[in-house]
């Protein structure tokens, strides 16, 4: 996405797979926000959609089970 701010990058992208152990989809769309000084990186912001995760491991008794 463009910016007016050449220190400001803003990145949209997807990932498509499926989890390994249930095979069900996990296509994920992921928005970065990093802040660059001098070069280098001061802030690094990552959003995904965390039911996307979950819809692929199955269901809420599931994700509590792979997060143990």
């Amino acid at each position: 996405h463009l910016t007016v701010d050449p220190e400001l990058v803003i990145a949209e992208f997807k990932s498509v797979g499926k989890h390994k152990e249930t095979g069900k989809p996990y296509n994920q769309t992921y928005i970065s926000v990093v802040e660059t000084k001098d070069g280098k990186i001061t802030r690094y912001r990552d959003f995904w959609n965390p039911l996307v995760a979950a819809e692929s491991i199955g269901s809420l008794n599931d994700v509590v089970r792979f997060s143990e």
